[in-house]
């Protein structure tokens, strides 16, 4: 897993100090750290706490390894700019649709109708109705449409 450094650590009247660990487990305010491989502890302490401490978070070094928010955890900085880009292009596509849609909704009767004027789906119609405060028919079909919309 991740391998983290811990400033402290006392048990009994021995203490270490700065050694690196790996994290194996997180709880609310401390860790579970595997000392298998740290070269701080001697083979007889090692076998001691069986290959295994547990660690206050206030003593490890990487905060963000024991907060439960790893790397992994993340998703990364290419996935979140894309999906900013494709909100982008939908307010981009919202705005240029939006004229389309007042003139063609004056001239409907139902939102069906609307939609085929356009070219569009009836929920981007409704999105882009919602956006600019545009009055749609109050009709669909013959059924009547939720008042709220």
């Amino acid at each position: 897993m991740t391998q983290v450094t811990v400033r402290l650590y006392k048990q009994g009247d021995k203490v270490w100090r700065d050694f690196k660990a790996e994290l194996l487990k997180r709880y609310e305010n401390s860790a579970m750290l595997d000392i298998s491989k740290s070269k701080a502890f001697s083979k007889m302490e090692k076998q001691e706490f069986n290959n295994r401490i547990v660690v206050s978070k206030k003593a490890i070094v990487e905060k963000r390894a024991v907060s439960g928010v790893d790397n992994r955890d993340m998703p990364s900085v290419a996935l979140i700019s894309s999906i900013k880009a494709v909100n982008k292009r939908g307010e981009a596509n919202r705005k240029k649709y939006a004229v389309q849609v007042a003139k063609a909704a004056s001239k409907s009767k139902t939102l069906t109708e609307v939609a085929k004027r356009v070219g569009k789906s009836r929920s981007f119609i409704l999105a882009v109705a919602e956006d600019f405060q545009i009055k749609l028919p109050r009709h669909n079909n013959g059924h009547e449409e939720i008042a709220s919309r």
